[in-house]
């Protein structure tokens, strides 16, 4: 949670209104004066926001149920059904928190929301992280055949006919920055590189690398930070019309030898990455729960959620779901 203030100021995140639900022991707190002692745990979520306005449709940020649900690992689900329920209560439409565990829980014994309401779990299966040896060739030897050869293979390859150095540390002006972007093979939106950069900025533990042309132009940047035996990606940047030396598979090459070097222990991409290095991660258990209200307006969004979701929204996708069991709640 040290990053929390550059993760709400993501042009995501500013599209939502966020909550913090806060979930103590006994009835009689003082809610003005509470302390991190007084609580089980606490729920940081995001209402959608249409014109400005809530919509009363909450959802936490992370599908890997990572900075969601902050409570000791055995009160998390228990945490997640009072925030559930008091969200209800105070007039949501629908609910959804990714926790992580490995417990599909169908309630609790607390009694049930005001208003009443129904309720569906379901876990997943999310491949976390890249577990890293005490050598390159030792985490290669972890990883599959084609995916050990390209590793090795376009990187040599860009070595020997371009000539290429890794720059562990790099240097960017907000200028330069904003102009690889626009070089870039999918260029993102100048709020997001906005938000890259400044994030650089501020995180005193923020990672930016590069692999650039001997004594010529960058040619793939990649950004995130290290904390705690973990490296964790957040973006990478590669020049565009160069699609023959795959930049993306040269960086991460340079980026397993360059963490192993430093004895990093975990290597994380954020979202996820299409590269085949994903199929060497290590997977962990994460749970969703989702509550809804009973009423027209929740119906109608379930109803239609495919016209007020964009398509790979995972609240859209969730709801849209019919194998999702629901049950009273």
């Amino acid at each position: 949670m040290d990053t929390l203030d550059v993760a709400l100021d993501h042009p995501w995140s500013r599209a939502k209104i966020p909550y913090l639900v806060l979930v103590g022991p006994r009835d009689s707190m003082n809610w003005n004066s509470v302390t991190a002692d007084d609580l089980d745990g606490a729920v940081l979520l995001y209402e959608y926001k249409v014109a400005g306005y809530g919509t009363g449709v909450f959802a936490t940020d992370d599908v890997s149920g990572e900075r969601t649900v902050i409570a000791p690992p055995s009160l998390r689900t228990e945490v997640a059904h009072a925030a559930c329920r008091t969200l209800l209560d105070r007039g949501a439409l629908t609910v959804m928190i990714t926790l992580e565990g490995d417990t599909l829980a169908r309630g609790d014994s607390r009694s049930p929301s005001v208003h009443g309401g129904r309720m569906a779990t379901q876990i997943r299966q999310v491949p976390r992280y890249l577990q890293l040896a005490d050598t390159l060739d030792a985490t290669l030897a972890s990883l599959g055949r084609h995916t050990r050869r390209n590793l090795r293979y376009y990187r040599k390859r860009l070595e020997t006919e371009v000539g290429v150095e890794f720059v562990p540390c790099a240097d960017l002006s907000r200028r330069d920055f904003f102009d690889f972007n626009r070089r870039s093979t999918f260029p993102a939106a100048e709020p997001q590189v906005a938000w890259r950069y400044n994030a650089l900025q501020q995180m005193p533990d923020a990672v930016l690398a590069g692999v650039r042309a001997l004594h010529g132009p960058w040619l793939s940047l990649i950004g995130g930070r290290r904390h705690s035996g973990v490296a964790e990606i957040e973006w990478q940047m590669n020049l565009a019309g160069l699609p023959h030396y795959s930049l993306s598979t040269v960086m991460r090459s340079y980026v397993l030898e360059h963490e192993i070097t430093l004895g990093t222990q975990r290597l994380v991409f954020i979202g996820g990455t299409p590269h085949s290095l994903r199929h060497s991660f290590t997977s962990t258990e994460v749970v969703d729960v989702v509550v809804q209200r009973r009423s027209l307006d929740a119906w109608m969004l379930r109803r239609f959620s495919r016209w007020m979701f964009p398509s790979k929204n995972f609240l859209g996708q969730t709801l849209r779901d019919k194998q999702l069991q629901w049950i009273d709640w």
